[in-house]
């Protein structure tokens, strides 16, 4: 909200200028009147005297709209000008004319009302309007008798209380028009930030489901396809060995893992994130897989005391379990493989372990998703995933801590 001071406070020239205009008109027939009261006495320094102070009075109005919200400085040189100027022609036409009263009283009322559209209901204002108030009284108690004194006092009251009253409740519907537009502003200012968060929202919200559909896809369909292909290999190799029996059990593993790889591929496009109805099932038949797929012995030390895992979690580890499976089939050429997987409460501990060739996990390979998509997998629940690697075989660790 801006403050009410003097550059806050003056209103805009459309509306101020009116207000000017009419103080202009006013003093004018103020000061013709009291120059025509005192024209017939034929005082000629007199005359002179009040349209110097009226053409003062009058400038004074306007240099301080048009300077006032420039240089607060002015002010200490406009009010003793104004007051100077008021108390000569006052003087002036004391015991010559019975306006000097009546110019006192309007140009008090003028300058007070001035007060109040320059600062508002505030201090400074009330101080500015007692001054020229008091001033007002001193003059008429000095310059009238006691009946034209309570008269003159008691027209100030209605009249002047009337006008101020006015003034007053102007000032307030200007802060209130104030306070609305800071407020229209402020909203247009919270709308427009809104809108820019909500923008950088979908953008994050896609760019994260890219990543998603990314993920779902490499774990689902490449590693699908890689079992398949490997199967096929499998069965390549036993019906060159006359081994038809075997390739034929082969071919109906491939069946089964085809339609699997096709329900989790359908599961991933649907973005249905289920919790497995039991966790150590779904573990033993991912090894048991991987070992009818590949023919490499594979130890599995299955421990599930207590879960209280989110299924999402879960989806995540199981995620990480497949894809290094698939990557030991794939690249290791390892002959034995043991996993670890135990939960209790909200821990989880999934260790896999090959004696395989091994590779430099230092070594970024372009295109390698997989091990992308696991550190991913890993952050999204919280976890902490380490691959250590080396001539003698690969570790896979992902902890989930929750305790």
């Amino acid at each position: 909200m801006r403050s009410m001071d003097t550059a806050s406070l003056n209103l805009d020239r459309k509306m101020v200028f009116p207000f000017y205009i009419f103080l202009t008109l006013l003093m004018g027939y103020m000061g013709v009147a009291s120059v025509l009261s005192v024209w017939e006495a034929g005082e000629t320094i007199v005359i002179v005297s009040l349209v110097v102070l009226f053409l003062l009075h009058i400038s004074l109005y306007w240099l301080n709209v048009l300077w006032v919200t420039h240089n607060e400085r002015w002010l200490l040189f406009y009010y003793p000008l104004q007051t100077a100027a008021m108390v000569g022609i006052v003087l002036l036409l004391n015991g010559r004319s019975t306006a000097g009263l009546a110019f006192l009283f309007s140009a008090t009322i003028s300058i007070v009302g001035e007060g109040l559209g320059v600062w508002g209901n505030t201090r400074r204002a009330f101080f500015v309007g007692l001054f020229y108030v008091a001033m007002l009284l001193g003059f008429l108690y000095l310059f009238s008798t006691r009946e034209t004194f309570f008269g003159s006092l008691t027209g100030l009251l209605v009249n002047g209380g009337s006008i101020i009253l006015m003034m007053m409740m102007f000032n307030q519907l200007f802060v209130q028009r104030q306070k609305a537009i800071d407020l229209a502003e402020s909203l247009e200012s919270a709308n427009a930030k809104l809108a820019a968060s909500a923008a950088k929202i979908e953008s994050l919200t896609l760019q994260n489901e890219r990543q998603r559909m990314a993920r779902e896809l490499h774990d689902t369909l490449a590693q699908g396809v890689a079992g398949l292909v490997l199967q096929l290999e499998a069965v390549k190799a036993h019906l060159a060995s006359n081994r038809s029996e075997r390739a034929a059990e082969i071919v109906e593993q491939s069946i089964t893992r085809a339609r699997s790889t096709l329900a989790e591929s359908r599961a991933a496009i649907d973005n249905l994130r289920a919790e497995p109805v039991n966790v150590a099932d779904v573990v033993r038949e991912k090894v048991e897989t991987f070992k009818q797929s590949t023919g490499v012995a594979c130890e599995l030390e299955l421990s599930v005391t207590e879960n209280q895992l989110d299924p999402e979690t879960l989806d995540h580890a199981m995620h990480i379990l497949s894809e290094s499976l698939t990557n030991i089939s794939r690249h290791a050429q390892a002959s034995n493989v043991k996993v670890v997987f135990a939960i209790q409460n909200q821990n989880l501990q999934l260790e896999i372990r090959d004696n395989g060739k091994g590779f430099d996990v230092k070594q970024e390979i372009k295109g390698h998703y997989g091990l992308v998509g696991m550190h991913e997998r890993a952050r999204l629940t919280g976890g902490m995933l380490a691959i250590e690697s080396d001539a003698s075989g690969t570790c896979v660790q992902f902890v989930v801590g929750r305790s």
